[in-house]
C-alpha cells in the first residue's frame, strides 16, 4: 500500500486539530477568563474615574481654598504606578520629635506631612486634584517631591480653613493590586503553556502584555484568544502576527495613547493620570 504526501498532510492537519480540541467545559472556562479579564479591566477603569489623579497647581487649590470648594485633603511624598499603571499618590508621612532637619531641604513644623505633593477634591468635580511645585502634568512613575515652604504654607491654609484630611482610596488598595497581579500572571502562564495562540505568535502576545498602557494588551488578548472571534476548535491563522510587529506596536499604541490623553485633557476632559 502506497502512503502519498497529501495523506501524510491531511494526517498532520488531522492530528494538529485533535491536539487543539477541548471538552466543552474546557472551553466554556477558557471563554470565562477571558471575560474575567475583559470585566476587571473594565472595573478598574470605572473605579479609576471617580478616585483616579488629575494634574493641576498650587495656584488652582489656592483659589479653591479661597472659594470654599475643597472638601477633602492629604499630603503625598511621591507618585507610583497603580492597578492599570494609573498614578497613585500613597498618604504621606508625618514630622515627629525625632526627624532631623534635612541638609539642603524644608522641613515643615511638627506634626505637618513630610510630603510636597498636595492632593485635594472640590464639590463637583470627578476625582482628585494633585499638585506639587513641579508640574505634575509632565511627570511619571516614581516622582518625588518634599514638603517645601509654600506647600506647608498651603497646609496651614487648609487646616485653618477647617478641611478635613482623608486618604487617597484608589492608592490604598494594595490587595486590589495584588489580585490584578496575579491575574496578569496567570494569563502569562496560559500564553506559555497553553494551546498555540490563533491570532500571533506567542512572542507577539508576550511583547503586547508587556508593553500596551491600561491594560489594552490584556484585554486584547482575551477577546482574540480566550473569548474567540470564531467559533472553536479553529486552526492558527496562516500568516501569524510575529514578535516584532507585537514589540512595535505595543509602544506606537503607548504613545498614540499619551497623546490622545493629553489632547483630551488640554480641552477639558479630567483624564486621570
Amino acid at each position: 500500500m502506497t502512503v502519498g504526501a497529501g495523506d501524510i498532510e491531511a494526517g498532520a492537519v488531522s492530528a494538529e486539530a485533535a491536539a487543539r480540541t477541548s471538552t466543552p467545559w474546557q472551553q466554556r472556562l477558557v471563554v470565562a477568563l477571558g471575560g474575567a479579564v475583559v470585566a476587571t479591566v473594565a472595573l478598574l477603569l470605572v473605579m479609576a474615574w471617580p478616585t483616579g489623579l488629575r494634574p493641576s497647581t498650587f495656584e488652582q487649590l489656592r483659589a479653591d481654598i479661597a472659594d470654599g470648594s475643597v472638601h477633602q485633603w492629604y499630603a503625598s511624598e511621591q507618585l507610583e504606578s497603580g492597578p492599570l499603571d494609573l498614578l497613585s499618590a500613597p498618604s504621606s508621612t508625618v514630622r515627629g520629635d525625632l526627624d532631623e532637619p534635612m541638609e539642603g531641604g524644608f522641613m515643615p513644623p511638627e506634626g505637618d506631612p513630610l510630603g510636597g505633593i498636595l492632593v485635594w477634591r472640590t464639590w463637583g468635580s470627578p476625582g482628585w486634584h494633585v499638585a506639587a511645585q513641579t508640574d505634575v502634568s509632565s511627570v511619571g512613575d516614581d516622582f518625588r517631591e518634599t514638603a517645601t515652604e509654600e506647600s506647608t504654607a498651603l497646609v496651614a491654609q487648609l487646616r485653618a480653613a477647617q478641611v478635613p484630611m482623608r486618604p487617597y482610596e484608589f492608592s490604598q488598595g494594595p490587595p486590589l493590586q495584588g489580585y490584578v497581579v496575579a491575574g496578569g500572571l496567570l494569563v502569562l502562564v496560559l500564553l506559555v503553556a497553553g494551546p498555540a495562540p490563533r491570532v500571533g505568535t506567542r512572542w507577539f502576545w508576550f511583547w503586547v502584555l508587556l508593553n500596551s498602557p491600561v491594560a489594552l494588551g490584556f484585554v486584547a488578548y482575551a477577546v482574540l484568544e480566550l473569548i474567540g472571534i470564531r467559533p472553536r476548535p479553529d486552526p492558527p491563522l496562516r500568516r501569524r502576527l510575529t514578535g516584532v510587529v507585537g514589540f512595535f506596536g505595543a509602544l506606537l499604541a503607548g504613545l498614540v495613547l499619551g497623546f490622545g490623553a493629553e489632547f483630551l485633557r488640554s480641552l477639558g476632559i479630567p483624564l486621570p493620570l
